[in-house]
This record gives C-alpha cells, sequence and structure tokens, in this order.
C-alpha cells in the first residue's frame, strides 16, 4: 500500500526581490541636481557661522585696538606745558607719539658733576573707558609694592604722589578719560616732577594744582612761608586794605604798603599756585589786591598781610591763600584761637617755624605770621 505523500508546506506571502516595484534608479547628474539645495544650505549656515564670529572676533578687537575719539586722542597729542610754567631752566628734549597717548622727557640744568641732569618722564593717556579705575589701580599697586603714598585731590580729578625705597617719585593724575604719569630720574625733585605735574594739568585746561616746596625766597624775616615783607618795595596800590593793618605793634612803627598781585607774583611754587588759583576761578594777577604791615628791622617777629580778589568771596580767597602760603598740604595742624578778642584759626606746619592765624573779614582774609603765640597776640591787639 502506497502511503500519501507529504503535502508541502505553502510559501510565505511575501513578494520576491523581482517581484517588488522599484522606483526608477536616477541619473548621476539627476542626484546632485537632488542634493543641491540641501548642500547650498549647508553652504550657507557655514559661511554665516564664520561672517558670526569673524564679526564678533572684529568687535572685541577693535574696542582693544581701535583710536580713541579723535577729540581725546587731539588732547594728548596737542597738550604740552607752558615754558613758562616748567621749572627754572628746565625744558622738553624729547617726545614720542602713540595712538593714544603722547610721552614727552623733560630735563633740567646739568649740575656738573657728572650726575647728569635731572629729569622727568611725562605721559598723557587717553582711556576709552576705566580712567579712574587705573588711578585706583596704579595707587594700589604702589601701596602693594611699599611706597610712600599721597593724595593729590587738588590736580583735576585727583590722583596720588609716591615715593619707592630708592628716593624715586612717581606722581598720576587724571583729568576726565586723559590720565598722565610721570616719574623723576637724575636727581630730580618733589619740586620738580609736582611743578611739572602742575603745567600738565594746566595744559589740559585744570587749574594746576598746589606745589610742596621748601620756603620760597623774598618772604617774611619771620621765618613763615607766606609771602611777606618782599625784597621789592611795595606802593600804596590798595590803600582799602591798609586801613585794616596795624601801624604800630608794640611800640615798634610798622611799614605799611600794598600792591597788586601782578607785582608780587613771581614763579616761586606759592605764587605759581595763586596764579593758578586766579586762572581757574576766570581773573586776573591784577586782580588780587595785596597790602602788609610789617617791620623791616625784624624787632617785631610778627606781619600781618591783608588779601583780596575782586568779585570773589572771603571763602574763595581763603582758599586761595591756604594754597598760596603753603596751608593746606599734609601734615599742617588746623585749630580754632582766639586772638584779639576776635576768632582765628592757627596753621602750624610742625616744623617749629612761624605760626600762621587767619582770619576771614568779609571778602577780605587776613593773614598774621608771627613766632609764638604772644606774637600773634600782640600783632592782632594792635590792628584797627
Amino acid at each position: 500500500m502506497t502511503e500519501p505523500r507529504p503535502r508541502s508546506r505553502s510559501r510565505a506571502p511575501y513578494p520576491s526581490p523581482d517581484e517588488v516595484p522599484q522606483a526608477p534608479r536616477r541619473r548621476p547628474s539627476e542626484e546632485r541636481a537632488a542634493a543641491a539645495p540641501s548642500a547650498r544650505t549647508a553652504t550657507r549656515l557655514a559661511i554665516l557661522a564664520v561672517l558670526i564670529a569673524g564679526v564678533a572676533l572684529g568687535l572685541t578687537a577693535w574696542r582693544l585696538l581701535a583710536p580713541p575719539p579723535a577729540s581725546c586722542q587731539d588732547t594728548v597729542w596737542s597738550s604740552v606745558p607752558a615754558a613758562n610754567e616748567l621749572p627754572a631752566q628746565w625744558a622738553p628734549k624729547g617726545t614720542t607719539f602713540d595712538v593714544n597717548r603722547r610721552t614727552i622727557t623733560f630735563a633740567g640744568p646739568d649740575p656738573g658733576d657728572g650726575s647728569g641732569a635731572p629729569t622727568v618722564l611725562a605721559t598723557a593717556t587717553c582711556f576709552t573707558e576705566g580712567a579712574a579705575d587705573a588711578v585706583a589701580r596704579a595707587e594700589s599697586a604702589a601701596r602693594e609694592y611699599g611706597q610712600v603714598v599721597s593724595a593729590k585731590t587738588d590736580l583735576s580729578d585727583g590722583g596720588f604722589e609716591s615715593t619707592d625705597v630708592s628716593g624715586a617719585i612717581f606722581l598720576e593724575f587724571r583729568r576726565g578719560d586723559i590720565v598722565v604719569d610721570l616719574a623723576a630720574a637724575g636727581g630730580a625733585t618733589a619740586t620738580d616732577i609736582e611743578t611739572i605735574a602742575s603745567a600738565y594739568d594746566m595744559a589740559l585746561g585744570g587749574a594746576g594744582g598746589s606745589i610742596a616746596s621748601p620756603a620760597p625766597t623774598g618772604t617774611a624775616a619771620v621765618g613763615s612761608t607766606s609771602p611777606g615783607a618782599s625784597a621789592a618795595p611795595l606802593t600804596h596800590a590798595a590803600p582799602e586794605l591798609e586801613k585794616l593793618l596795624p601801624t604800630t605793634v608794640g611800640g615798634v612803627a610798622m611799614t605799611v604798603d600794598s600792591a597788586l598781585g601782578s607785582a608780587i607774583l613771581t614763579t616761586d611754587p606759592g605764587s605759581r599756585a595763586a596764579t593758578a588759583a586766579l586762572r581757574a576761578a576766570g581773573k586776573t594777577p591784577d586782580d588780587l589786591r595785596f597790602a602788609e604791615s610789617y617791620d623791616p628791622t625784624s624787632t617785631i617777629s610778627s606781619s600781618v598781610v591783608a588779601m583780596s580778589v575782586n568779585g570773589l568771596s572771603g571763602a574763595q580767597v581763603d582758599a586761595m591763600v591756604l594754597d598760596w602760603f603753603q596751608l593746606s598740604g599734609p601734615g599742617v595742624v588746623k585749630t580754632d584761637v582766639q586772638l584779639g578778642g576776635k576768632a582765628w584759626t592757627k596753621y602750624d606746619l610742625g616744623d617749629e617755624g612761624a605760626l600762621s592765624y587767619v582770619r576771614i573779614d568779609g571778602a577780605v582774609v587776613i593773614v598774621i605770621t608771627a613766632a609764638d603765640a604772644s606774637s600773634a597776640e600782640q600783632a592782632a591787639a594792635a590792628m584797627p
């Protein structure tokens, strides 16, 4: 008996590859044409990214390297201290220009001892931003380096002066977005660098500030740093001020005379400070009126001066006088006292020299310079 043949399994209902409909294959040229739009898009995105990065880099470089505004650059390039504002016999000896700064070397007279001429290197730099912060950071760094630092609030927007252990002197101040750095070398003194800083400040439109120095020549015989008993004989240009001064002190006849500022202001630091203050107030030396009462024989150890400036208040004149007489610097001790039954302010420089007593009387400032308190009292009591 024949066994039945096994029934074959039916094939899964999946078509063969030959039976699957196939899309017609593109020609190579057609494939490139189809891919072109996406390729162009990718290329454009890449180019755009490069451009954005380039713009960002360019903006950063522009902020760092671009010259400052023309007005600021013009100021630092063209502002040069006037020759008559420099220390005696000093002159510029060289200058260099950068995109935002000017550097000038000032030199004094050669002493002829082989040490060479003293110099001050001054650099004025225009800051696009951060000028005030730059000065503050420089002052902080000077303190960190162990330098002796003192503030210079009298120069435009302020600054500082510092001295290192070797005796080198540095000074930096700011006027708006311009920072001026000065470095003294070759034996240049504090007076030299401060005088040049003052001249630079005035060249930039500032008032010039005060200048520390020993007592100028031609001052009172009692040792004051104030301008009294000047070497040149005075006239009677301010008789209204002469009436406020004593003609006799302690039984000794006093010489009383007066002059306009142009006759008594010279090139000493105190006079320069007064001249700068007058200029800042829109005044000229002849607006200053000065009278003095002094003993030409020096029997009396005191003298009295009275000052006024046309159009200025007593307080304004007082501020100028304090700089002129060098009574506003560090180390000066200020005390309220009574002399001749009136209120005065005593200024002690702490150098065991003469004392100064100042009083504001309306628009007039009166200063007594005396060797001691009793001499000052004697002079005050003799005033009309």
